[in-house]
């Protein structure tokens, strides 16, 4: 130090004042400049110093009055020339500093003082770091944002003065916006949503965010977004979020593809203020005159503190606490103040001024009967703090609430710097989901410690790339490992130059439904070719109003392929009328349009005559989507057929007509001359049997029997052949009538073999009345019942039964072809006379077929024919059963109304 220095006092003149700066939480500290004989300032002289400047800086008393501020700390002679500056020019000059003794940040405020300067050492540590940690907390928040390909942002409502809102203003937004729309970040961030996108409002897209505002539930909704430059589909999800909205664009116009390109955002929250003032107040304590303590009076107030209470210092000073701050008792530092005063005890705590908005880090120490408070604005701290809370409030509702898997990782590098692995340093509620791991199992933890497979992915090719370019890797991977196996979509961003953000959505579903559509669509086609009737699916063609005016190939089988000669790989080139022009004209394009506009299938037959198409088609035209399937069932050959076939049906009943009609005139002229045979052969055996011998007697009667055989066969054929020439509308006809009268007619032989004969059910009684024919029907029974009183056994009674009963028309016989949409009634005539074998089952039906001689039983063989003839003309049928010795059942099957049943 130049010996020219003066030697100057160490403490100022006021005893209060040194005290007061002794009990100061902030150092400060005095001096004059040492200049040499140009009068430059080389150094300066400590000249005042508080107790709190050797506790900040670690400096002892020795070193302070013994050593310039240079030799003291040399780092000092960096800032010399700003020093200079406030001693020479009276310029204020303040500076951050991170102290090494102590490791704290302190606010070094230096202003002039006579020839020299002073210097008040406030610390800033808990703001400084609070800021960092803010700082951090919203680049962390931005990467996670910019790292999704979605674009999101926050945007907090514009109300009116009813409330209304009326716009919104963006906080918060990612990359893909700024990305999109070319304008800076800055110009985002605090602007509202109608500048950046004016029609919002005309496309209805605003009143849907208001909406949710409302109602305060989120929604997810697809939207087309053009205007303002877009033209494109949007998945937009939205949620309310305090007084904002937080709002979600995916574009969803190209499959797989982050298309939402946004304007950069910029930072939502601004940095919190580096400095802020500190105001000093001396309180003394007013007594009343038993020495208890009533108010405080100010005795001392600094400018800082002045500037909190608004008011002029000569107001200020010597007033009490009460009149200066009335509501003090309530919202304001009197408890503690009174706390101190009696106790002694220092007090520091935080404290929120109302009439300031401000929150204040407040120190009160006691002074021999005066109290000291330091007020040290940490508004700006308390406010970074509730935005740090928000911030990560809102970055845990992003990871809890973001579909997508989302992790942020950071490179776990080995002695070389090369990355070996990654950490987990923080996943979303969807990867827990995804793993069924806990957080606690993946924070901290290796990637490969988890999921020892990742290397041998793309992942880790991935990973690494990011953090060697810093470029956006996007990819896809079937994982296959570990446990796992399921197709992501993936993301992967770099955060910093140790940190990468990935994101990834599981699309297994979209994997699979693209094989099965693989598949299925080949199925399809296999199936299609295998199908022998033509298939072709089509699309409609519209003209500009809308009009179907056309249609096009989209799929056919091989069969119409070959039908129409258009090979499958031409197909869908070509449309309906360029292959088939001659639908145009028979109509059938117009069917095919209304089959389109009506929705109702159709199905019509049509026969083509041409070079291309030749032959009789069953088509039938369904609707698909905006198109048709067309089936062609080729007929040609069923249609030839069918006409052959009645073409010879034609011909046999011709035939039969004939053969009947033959037989008919036969059998009619013959009974004129076997007449007179038997009126001839009747004479001779009256008149001239005396004249003859006994042989030519017996050769006469045997003469008479065999015409009477054969009169007897004339006039069952003549009735066979009735049956088919005597055809009279149907009308009703009651069976059990017909019965009773049959009963009647064959009374004589019921009562001869002492027959018992039961007609009906005995819960319902009668038998049913059907349309029929009544002599037909008449003559079936009379010889089924004449059947069953004939062919029993001499010793036996014959014991007869008549029942009817409903019958599906899945039971009928086979034989029975019209049997649908109609009610049908099966007739059961069971006997217990000598049956017969049911080997001979359909012979007994056939003419002139007989299982017994004539000596056994007489009869001409026609009987069972004219009873299935009866029930044919009826639309039935009759069958039977039977075994030797156990008797015979006859069923016959007839319809019991003429009428369809609907």
């Amino acid at each position: 130090m130049p010996s020219s220095s003066p030697t100057l006092p160490l403490t100022p003149s006021l005893p209060l004042l040194t005290t007061l700066l002794n009990h100061s939480p902030y150092g400060v500290i005095a001096y004059h400049a040492i200049r040499d004989s140009n009068g430059v300032v080389i150094d300066y002289q400590t000249r005042f110093y508080n107790q709190q400047v050797l506790v900040i800086t670690g400096h002892t008393e020795e070193q302070m009055t013994q050593q310039t501020l240079f030799e003291r700390a040399p780092y000092m002679r960096e800032y010399a020339e700003d020093l200079r500056r406030v001693v020479d020019e009276q310029i204020p000059y303040e500076v951050d500093e991170l102290l090494p003794s102590n490791n704290r940040w302190f606010l070094f405020d230096n202003r002039p003082l006579e020839d020299g300067f002073f210097t008040t050492f406030i610390d800033i540590d808990d703001n400084k770091r609070a800021q960092q940690q803010l700082n951090q907390q919203q680049q962390l928040l931005q990467g996670v944002l910019n790292a999704t390909d979605n674009f999101i942002a926050y945007c907090e409502t514009v109300r009116d003065q009813a409330g209304e809102i009326i716009d919104f203003v963006y906080r918060l937004t990612n990359r893909f916006l700024t990305q999109r729309s070319d304008v800076a970040a800055d110009q985002i961030i605090g602007h509202r949503m109608t500048t950046y996108f004016p029609s919002v409002r005309q496309v209805g897209l605003f009143q849907r965010f208001v909406d949710v505002m409302k109602t305060g539930k989120s929604e997810s909704f697809e939207f087309q977004y053009q205007a303002d430059g877009y033209d494109a589909w949007y998945l937009i999800s939205t949620a309310p979020l305090n007084e904002g909205i937080v709002i979600s664009f995916k574009n969803i116009s190209v499959l797989k593809q982050a298309s939402l390109q946004l304007q950069q955002q910029n930072e939502l929250v601004e940095g919190v203020l580096s400095a802020s003032d500190n105001g000093v107040i001396v309180y003394k304590a007013m007594l009343n005159d038993t020495a208890d303590q009533v108010d405080f009076q100010v005795v001392l107030i600094n400018d800082a503190a002045l500037r909190f209470t608004g008011s002029p210092r000569e107001q200020v000073v010597g007033g009490l606490v009460t009149d200066l701050f009335p509501h003090t008792k309530q919202l304001g530092m009197w408890h503690q103040y009174q706390q101190v005063h009696k106790t002694g005890e220092t007090f520091r705590g935080q404290h929120y001024y109302a009439n300031l908005n401000k929150w204040f880090d407040v120190t009160i120490n006691k002074l021999e009967d005066r109290l000291v408070a330091t007020f040290n604005d940490i508004s700006q701290l308390y406010l970074a703090t509730q935005q740090l809370q928000e911030q990560a409030r809102l970055f845990d509702g992003v990871l809890d609430n973001i579909t997508n898997g989302l992790s942020v990782l950071e490179a776990v590098r080995d002695e070389s710097g090369t990355i070996t692995d990654v950490r987990y340093v923080r996943v979303s509620q969807a990867i827990l989901n995804d793993t069924g791991l806990q957080a606690e199992q993946l924070l901290g933890k290796t990637m490969t410690s988890i999921f020892p497979g990742v290397k041998s992915t793309a992942y880790w090719g991935a990973f690494l790339q990011a953090f060697d370019t810093g470029e956006p890797q996007h990819f896809a991977v079937d994982y296959a490992f570990d446990g796992f196996d399921n197709y992501t979509d993936n993301w992967v961003t770099r955060l910093d130059d140790n940190r990468i953000i990935s994101v990834y959505s599981i699309i297994n579903e979209q994997k699979q439904a693209e094989a099965q559509a693989r598949q299925q669509a080949a199925l399809l086609q296999t199936l299609l070719d295998s199908c022998p009737i033509p298939i072709a699916l089509f699309e409609a063609i519209r003209d500009s109003s809308g009009q179907i005016i056309d249609f096009r190939y989209l799929l056919q089988n091989d069969t119409n392929a070959r039908l129409v000669g258009l090979p499958n790989a031409n197909a869908t080139n070509k449309t309906m009328l360029e292959v088939l022009p001659i639908l145009k004209p028979l109509g059938i394009f117009d069917e095919y349009v209304r089959v389109v506009e009506t929705g109702q299938s159709k199905r019509l037959e049509q026969h083509f005559t041409g070079s291309l198409i030749d032959g009789w088609f069953a088509i039938s035209v369904v609707k698909q989507e905006d198109g048709i399937v067309v089936t062609a069932n080729d007929l040609t050959l069923l249609h030839e057929t069918l006409q052959r076939a009645e073409q010879l049906v034609n011909e046999l009943k011709l035939s039969n007509r004939n053969l009947e009609q033959f037989a008919y005139i036969a059998s009619h002229d013959m009974q004129e001359p076997l007449r007179k045979i038997q009126s001839f052969g009747n004479l001779l055996l009256d008149y001239y049997s005396s004249a003859l011998p006994e042989d030519g007697q017996n050769m006469l009667r045997r003469m008479q029997s065999a015409a009477d055989r054969m009169s007897q066969l004339i006039r069952d054929l003549l009735a066979y052949s009735r049956l088919s020439i005597e055809l009279e509308p149907f009308k009703p006809v009651s069976l059990q009538q017909i019965f009773l009268e049959i009963k009647s007619d064959l009374e004589i032989i019921i009562r001869e073999k002492n027959a018992q004969i039961t007609l009906g059910d005995s819960s319902d009684g009668a038998l049913p009345t059907l349309a029929g024919n009544a002599s037909q029907l008449r003559q079936l029974f009379q010889n089924l019942l004449s059947n069953a009183l004939k062919f029993v056994s001499p010793s036996t009674t014959p014991i007869i039964s008549v029942q009817a009963r409903p019958i599906n028309n899945y039971d009928l016989p086979a034989t029975i072809v019209n049997r649908a949409k109609r009610s049908w009634v099966a007739i059961d005539i069971a006997d217990n006379g000598i049956g017969f074998d049911e080997k001979y089952q359909n012979q007994i039906f056939q003419l002139f077929e007989r299982l017994h001689g004539r000596n056994e039983y007489n009869g001409t063989g026609i009987g069972l024919a004219v009873c299935r003839k009866v029930a044919e003309n009826h639309g039935g049928t009759i069958t039977v059963r039977s075994q030797p010795g156990q008797g015979t059942t006859f069923t016959v099957y007839l319809p019991e109304s003429e009428q369809v049943i609907e």
